[in-house]
């Protein structure tokens, strides 16, 4: 993490190399290589387990988390500021999963949660990027025109359609609806047409940076990079084993320069002391609360055998507190990362005394 005292060479939130790399550039190249030598090379993936890649996710993926509810319990004024995000949202959630494990229907109510969690990941991907995009133009005072912004966002939807797609696959509607030879029919018309028009929105969206730059707007790579990689992410999830969880890592990897670049900026507010160290600090108590919340009994049932917290009571509960995490995580987000409040670019940019827009 840069020094936040005092203006950058060029603006960015931590150098423009490692921007470029956490917010697209490291996820490109490494799901690019892999669908290149899978389907294009002829190589064979094998066997994968999720758990063999278990230090990583919490080094990366739980700590993103964690990170969330460190800026949104940060102080009372925050808590405030977000009520929903911060009170009534967790209350909800804490009466659904009081509600799975003791009542009647707890089984679907389950299923539910998972429906909503993944159909809400879809926003949160593609909403995450445009944030991304839009963060690294504020960095370099580029701007869209309207038609821009519009060949820009418009791969994003389509994106989130075929998210929304890979989510109700396996899923199927009451019978009495519509036959389900009838429904495959149509999942497989409606998937091939998704993937088409990616395919196109692919071209448009490039259109829409080129034109910035033609115009002389000052369009980075890091601006481009959360885009582009978005392109690439799908496909993996889709085509190579383990897709999800590499999706899913390279999403946190994105978000966590933000919250710890925000931390940075707060502690040199207050204080003259190192900054490196403190940020250092702050995320190592991210990842020992990563390990404890999100990871805890399937990493005692591994270390230490079976017991109380391997339980399928115990499995059942924790698999629905992870899902409900995942979803406050999702409304956290939509809540405190709004660059056109004053207050969040604030402290996002103070390091490079970025002004309001």
């Amino acid at each position: 993490m840069m020094p936040p005292e005092g203006r950058t060479a060029a603006p960015a939130l931590v150098t423009p190399f490692w921007d470029g790399v956490t917010v697209g550039g490291l996820s490109l190249v490494g799901m690019s290589s892999a669908l290149a030598y899978v389907y294009v090379v002829g190589g064979e993936v094998g066997d994968f387990d999720k758990f063999d890649w278990v230090i990583l996710s919490i080094l990366i993926n739980s700590t993103h988390f964690m990170a969330s509810y460190r800026l949104l319990y940060y102080s009372l004024d925050r808590v405030r500021a977000a009520p929903w995000a911060a009170i009534y949202v967790p209350a909800i959630l804490i009466v659904l999963l009081a509600y799975r494990m003791l009542g009647p229907g707890g089984e679907i109510l389950a299923d539910g949660i998972l429906l909503a969690s993944s159909l809400y990941l879809a926003v949160h991907y593609t909403g995450q990027a445009w944030g991304m995009v839009s963060t690294y133009n504020h960095l370099s005072g580029a701007r869209f025109e309207r038609n821009e912004r519009w060949a820009v966002r418009s791969g994003m939807r389509v994106l989130l359609a075929l998210h929304v797609v890979f989510a109700l696959s396996g899923r199927y509607p009451p019978a009495e609806w519509i036959s389900r030879a009838s429904y495959l029919d149509f999942y497989r018309l409606l998937s091939i047409s998704v993937w088409v028009l990616a395919a196109i929105t692919l071209v448009v969206g490039a259109f829409g940076f080129w034109s910035a730059r033609r115009r002389g707007e000052s369009i980075t790579a890091r601006a481009f990079l959360p885009w582009l990689s978005l392109y690439f992410w799908y496909p993996t999830w889709f085509l190579i084993p383990g897709g999800p969880l590499w999706v899913q890592l390279s999403h946190a990897l994105q978000y966590l320069s933000f919250p710890l670049r925000v931390e940075a900026n707060r502690f040199s507010a207050r204080s003259h002391g190192s900054v490196l160290r403190h940020v250092l600090l702050v995320y190592l108590a991210l990842v020992v609360a990563g390990i404890v919340f999100l990871k805890g009994p399937p990493l005692a049932s591994r270390i230490l055998g079976p017991g109380w917290y391997s339980g399928e009571t115990m499995r059942d509960a924790f698999g629905t507190f992870v899902l409900l995490i995942n979803i406050h995580h999702f409304f956290i987000d939509g809540a405190v990362w709004k660059l056109r409040d004053a207050e969040v670019r604030r402290e996002l940019f103070a390091h490079v005394d970025a002004s309001p827009d």
